[in-house]
């Protein structure tokens, strides 16, 4: 019969059969890291070049021979950009069903049709084909070639999903719970066709150790790490913040030191032996191609830009650990460092909760009734309402985060009487002697629990004879910040009520509980807490125990993870329901000495005056 056809029937029928092979088995024309440079434009319109960090899992993202490609990055690696460019090749070269999953819908959503849409858009040969859907969750070529948004909280729509890569992002941020059809990646990475190749890839920083999905799936790899040669011996080393040194407070002299021969590298020097470093397995050795691939970065490989107000990425990492030092809750700010820059999971401390007997005997000897600590140069105060009585506490507060306790009353009776609000009017209307400031301190702001008995809370909150005297009342969110924003306005007459983190406010306390004295001469620590040697601050009545410093450290605490960001944040519980009023208190006063926002050093040159 072929000889029977014409040279150009022949002809013809092998485009017919070229294009059917096309459509059924799609050969790609050239390999992923060929075809990206040539095909992807920056957003400057500049080519796409790939890191050097991310050229050997450019090589890897489309190997079948990988059972799957985990990495745990610091961030700002440039992983978007790189599985990005990678769903690209997935679209235009191999027509392939790609799938993202996020922790959640929306997130997996905004990924594909902000972040992912613009690599589409600086991507011609991606604009050049036509499309036959464009929903936010789902996008579809007429080459067959499919992108799905996919969000971990939806069990539906993963049990429909069929997909030929299946990408989870922020893995550790994913949650379970009791309904859950078992593990969600898992799960996710099951809705494979059954094809002969599947490309399973994940991505995340860690979260808290013991817990962390990505730490699990990186210590089933080959576990790659970036490692560096020396300049001065040759030594090869994976570098990591650890090893930076610098002048405290001049975090522009970092430099980064060899463990071998010691040498203190600069910035350019660093960013040298970054630029030439390679991908090593768990045995020293280059990763083979087949397995699982595992890959981990830390910000000390970074090769992309700093910001422009450091001279170099070594000042900004180096300031950055100052701010940790120096913030608010410096544990939670480490482990934020420890998680986003060292790609590390948070190992919990030991004993993170101090003990109240050894806090009742470091107690120190001053009497704030008579005469303040020279320190102290703002005032709050703490309400707390029972069905029988009110708990009060007022705290100074002054720079380096320092704060002394003042006072601490029990006023018996009932909220819903007038009697037992003048008391704590008394209290607030009380003058206390400075020995530098020629005028006593007053509490300069009060917040009140209205959890419970919130009529009455309002009643004495709102007129507004009472100056800075607010409702508040704790957020249910377990990750909600100490304070943040405005109050709420409550009722039709629009009563503000601010709401308190008061697992971030307790998280605090005891960071700063657990705090040493210093030796003879040396200064306090930030966030110490003075406590007198007074009665108000002892044993309750009958004289046993601790008494204060029971309720202040009642309540027990452990890491849970967020249900909003999937992080873990430390929650905290009053397991056996005892008198926790002194920690509640305590949490108010803060809560009030933040709405304030005191300028201390201001306050503190205006204080002789």
């Amino acid at each position: 019969m072929a000889e029977s056809l014409t040279l150009g029937q022949l002809e013809f029928l092998r485009t017919i059969r070229k294009a059917a092979d096309e459509l059924l088995i799609h050969r790609p024309k050239l390999d992923f890291n060929e075809w990206a440079p040539k095909h992807i434009l920056n957003p400057d319109g500049t080519p796409f070049a790939f890191r050097p960090t991310q050229v050997q899992p450019a090589k890897d993202l489309f190997n079948p021979l990988l059972t799957s490609i985990s990495i745990r990055a610091f961030s700002g690696a440039g992983k978007t950009y790189l599985f990005g460019a990678g769903f690209c090749y997935a679209v235009e070269q191999l027509r392939m069903s790609a799938a993202v999953m996020f922790p959640n819908q929306i997130l997996a959503e905004d990924w594909v049709n902000e972040k992912l849409e613009k690599i589409f858009q600086a991507t011609p040969a991606i604009q050049d084909l036509e499309k036959t859907r464009d929903l936010k969750r789902y996008k579809s070529w007429t080459t067959g070639a499919e992108v799905y948004a996919i969000g971990a909280n939806s069990s539906g729509q993963i049990r429909r999903l069929e997909a030929d890569l299946m990408y989870t992002d922020e893995a550790d941020a994913i949650t379970q719970d009791s309904a859950d059809e078992g593990d969600k990646v898992a799960q996710f990475e099951k809705r494979g066709r059954g094809r002969r190749e599947q490309f399973k890839w994940r991505s995340s920083y860690p979260s808290l150790k013991g817990a962390s999905k990505i730490d699990a799936y990186y210590e089933l790899s080959d576990r790659c790490r970036w490692y560096v040669d020396c300049l001065e011996c040759g030594h090869v080393w994976e570098m990591h913040t650890r090893q930076m040194i610098w002048t405290p407070g001049k975090p522009e002299t970092a430099r980064i030191t060899c463990p071998e021969c010691e040498t203190k590298h600069d910035e350019s020097a660093r960013f040298k032996m970054a630029a030439k470093g390679r991908y090593l397995n768990k045995l020293m050795e280059e990763p083979e191609p087949v397995g699982a691939r595992g890959f981990h970065l830390n910000c000390m490989a970074h090769t992309g830009d700093h910001d422009s107000a450091y001279s170099g990425y070594l000042h900004e990492v180096a300031a950055e650990q100052e701010r940790v030092k120096k913030a608010e809750n410096p544990e939670k700010a480490r482990r934020v460092f420890v998680n986003t820059m060292d790609a590390e999971s948070y190992a919990e401390a030991t004993e993170t909760k101090p003990e109240a007997h050894s806090l009742y005997q470091r107690r120190e000897d001053f009497k704030p009734a008579e005469m303040l600590p020279p320190g102290v140069l703002v005032i709050t105060m703490g309400v707390d309402c029972q069905k029988d009585r009110l708990e009060a506490q007022v705290i100074g507060f002054g720079e380096n985060r320092e704060m002394w306790c003042l006072a601490y009353r029990v006023f018996p009776g009932s909220p819903l009487s007038p009697e037992t609000w003048r008391a704590v009017d008394d209290l607030r209307s009380y003058e206390w002697r400075h020995p530098i400031s020629p005028r006593p301190l007053k509490v300069v702001c009060t917040f009140v629990d209205s959890g419970k008995w919130q009529d009455s809370v309002f009643q004495y909150t709102f007129p507004r004879t009472r100056q800075r005297v607010y409702a508040c009342k704790g957020a249910k969110a377990i990750d909600r910040p100490l304070m943040d924003g405005k109050p709420s306005a409550i009722g039709n007459q629009r009563i503000p009520q601010y709401h308190v983190g008061t697992h971030e406010a307790k998280d605090l306390i005891y960071q700063s509980l657990s705090l040493n004295p210093p030796k003879e001469g040396g200064s306090y620590p930030r966030g110490y807490i003075h406590v007198p040697r007074i009665d108000e601050f002892g044993p309750m009545a009958g004289g046993e125990g601790t008494g204060y410093f029971e309720g202040l450290t009642a309540e027990e605490s452990k890491m849970k993870r967020s249900t909003q960001t999937g992080e873990f944040v430390r929650f905290f519980e009053n397991v056996n329901r005892a008198r926790n009023e002194p920690l509640d208190t305590m949490v108010y006063a803060i809560g009030a000495e933040r709405v304030l926002r005191p300028q201390y050093k201001l306050i503190a040159q205006n204080l002789h005056k």
